[in-house]
């Protein structure tokens, strides 16, 4: 009796922590993006690229998809999102349309899970593959170009903002969102580097612990 006692006290300390709150530390949930993207250029000369002289235009597009995340501490927690983007940038005249399958991996920290009001921030490293990549202009021509860019990108994103606790189960995430590519997106182009660049962004996460 002594030993299902103690087998039972030790399996609520787990389920429950050593604050005496219940912690599930595994979730899935959906996640949206709108984002101002556009193309950030490495022209070789820093000051120009940094006061973007460089002509750029961004655009309003969107990222959703599905996330999972794992909490192996209170306030540590990893994941990772599967989304498909809809990134791209270039002028007034001339547009360029793009679509990834993208997959960043998250690594997190978050204020005391307890509360209805949580702090998060994040960063890690993103895949991603092109799935389109379309260029249209103003009066109505366009042409395909994914010949012309990299079908695999590597990218760094990073989000920070706050977790809402709705109910016993379930959590809202609503965090500003960045990312920018570590290489440069064209294949042809040797003049001058082509990145893709989100900011600002706002990432939506719902998500249910499991």
């Amino acid at each position: 009796m002594k030993c299902i006692s103690l087998f039972t006290l030790i399996i609520s300390f787990l389920h429950l922590g050593p604050h005496g709150f219940a912690q599930n530390k595994l979730s899935v949930g959906v996640r949206f993006m709108p984002s101002a993207t556009m193309f950030r250029y490495d022209t070789g000369i820093p000051i120009a690229d940094f006061l973007k002289i460089a002509p750029h235009y961004s655009r309003i597009r969107t990222a959703q998809g599905l996330g999972l995340s794992y909490n192996p501490t209170r306030k540590l927690n990893v994941g990772c999102d599967l989304l498909f983007a809809f990134q791209g940038g270039g002028f007034e005249q001339r547009r360029t349309d793009l679509g990834y399958l993208n997959l960043p991996f998250w690594v997190g920290y978050n204020t005391a899970p307890e509360k209805k009001l949580i702090f998060t921030i994040q960063s890690g490293i993103q895949l991603s593959y092109l799935t389109q990549a379309k260029l249209s202009y103003e009066h109505g021509a366009s042409a395909n170009i994914t010949p012309y860019l990299r079908k695999t990108t590597m990218a760094v994103p990073f989000a920070a903002g706050f977790k809402f606790k709705l109910t016993h189960s379930y959590y809202l995430s609503t965090q500003l969102y960045l990312s920018s590519d570590l290489k440069s997106i064209s294949k042809t182009n040797k003049e001058f580097g082509v990145y893709n660049y989100v900011f600002p962004g706002l990432r939506i996460a719902l998500d249910h612990n499991i």
